[in-house]
């Protein structure tokens, strides 16, 4: 058996997110990218390294829209999970989600299989896959939110994944400090190898924005994001809301995403006749995105500590547009970005609209902010700090041990 694997293509298994993988493949086989996205997509940088490493790739993602591509070298399939489920529902969910998605690759002959975290839980696949399919984990949240106390079940979670990461996994990829500082916690400073990287970008995409208008009589704050409780929506309506209390009509919020709070928030808006100055846009693709950014000053990201936020991708791109960012500790990016952000205290509604109102106010801090942006860009261009490039080690790693 062993002299068979050795003979035969190298196949590699990925279970992504929830993104539309068939869709991403159709746009990386006609040389473009996915419209609907600003970062370069994992699922591209995958298919990327298996063409590099001369690897068969099976890409399995759960977008509700069920669809499957087959060629010479790939197989692509959007695997649906199901409609959204609660308590020991969802964590049975998550079980079962896994299993099918084992299976296929299995069917598929995979040798290697890149789990992201998104997929479903971890701890499972020790039960469920033979022992000579090696295990990727791909961490791109943390594990638990790093503000909250853990609770019950997350206790259980950690400890039934103890083994995965200690010993079941080959090596394990993570997006931040602070998802390697958790995988480090649960596993006694006794993890498998980490391999850290960071989203990437093409600096041709951000080559057409241009820079602020210092001179436009109106501020224009970005959210980038999905539109969810979590990711702190309804803080800035909030704050739109004491702006308008205080009079100020220079500040704009503009929202960019969908979720699943989206009509709530219309709703709320409305109510308040808010309309004017907190304008959601809904979903935008990268040509609409890349407009939107033209027209802004300044990004705001209010996460809040209820979300296991990983890195929080926008903080690059608002980075690369040579935008200031307002954000807080609970998104790890800040580490990587921090002399260009007003940092603010997690869940501090009131810090968010002083570091608005500053920052719109006080021209020499908003410049003095923004100056840092260009010192902070090179390190999301650098290919050698990819995702991509983290993966093919690994493999050649496996390939030479």
């Amino acid at each position: 058996m062993e002299q068979k694997t050795e003979n035969r293509r190298l196949c590699i298994a990925y279970a992504a997110g929830p993104g539309d993988i068939v869709g991403t493949f159709s746009c990386w086989q006609n040389g473009t990218d996915d419209p609907n996205q600003v970062a370069v997509t994992y699922s591209s940088l995958f298919f990327k390294a298996c063409q590099s490493l001369g690897a068969r790739g099976v890409a399995i993602s759960s977008c509700p829209r069920a669809a499957h591509i087959r060629t010479d070298q790939f197989y692509v399939e959007n695997m649906p999970k199901g409609k959204d489920v609660a308590g020991l529902a969802f964590h049975l969910q998550q079980i079962r989600y896994l299993r099918r998605v084992i299976q296929k690759a299995l069917d598929e002959g995979a040798d290697i299989f890149v789990m992201a975290d998104s997929t479903g839980h971890f701890f499972p696949f020790s039960l469920m896959a033979p022992a000579r399919l090696k295990l990727i984990p791909t961490l791109h949240c943390t594990l638990w939110p790093r503000f909250r106390p853990l609770s019950r079940v997350q206790k259980i979670i950690n400890l039934l994944n103890r083994h995965v990461f200690t010993t079941r996994s080959t090596a394990i990829l993570a997006i931040s400090q602070s998802v390697e500082t958790q995988v480090r916690s649960i596993t006694g400073n006794h993890p498998r190898p980490i391999y850290p990287f960071l989203p990437q970008y093409r600096k041709e995409l951000f080559s057409s924005i241009i820079p602020p208008d210092d001179d436009s009589d109106c501020f224009n704050v970005l959210f980038a994001g999905r539109i969810e409780t979590d990711k702190g929506v309804f803080d800035l309506l909030q704050i739109a809301e004491m702006l308008e209390k205080q009079g100020n009509e220079r500040i704009f919020i503009h929202l960019c995403g969908n979720g699943s709070k989206d009509q709530e928030l219309r709703t709320a808006t409305s109510e308040k006749n808010l309309q004017k100055h907190f304008v959601i846009h809904g979903f935008c693709r990268q040509d609409e995105m890349l407009a939107q950014i033209n027209r802004s000053h300044v990004f705001v990201v209010p996460t809040r500590t209820t979300f296991e936020e990983g890195f929080n991708k926008v903080l690059a791109e608002a980075i690369l547009a040579g935008r200031p960012v307002i954000t807080s500790a609970v998104c790890p990016a800040l580490e990587y970005v921090s002399s260009a952000v007003v940092e603010v205290p997690p869940d501090d509604v009131h810090g968010y609209l002083e570091a608005i109102v500053r920052l719109s106010a006080d021209r020499n801090f908003y410049r003095e902010k923004q100056a840092m942006c260009l010192a902070l860009q090179n390190q999301f261009y650098d290919r050698s700090l990819s995702w991509q490039t983290a993966l093919e080690k690994i493999i050649m790693n496996i390939r030479h041990g």
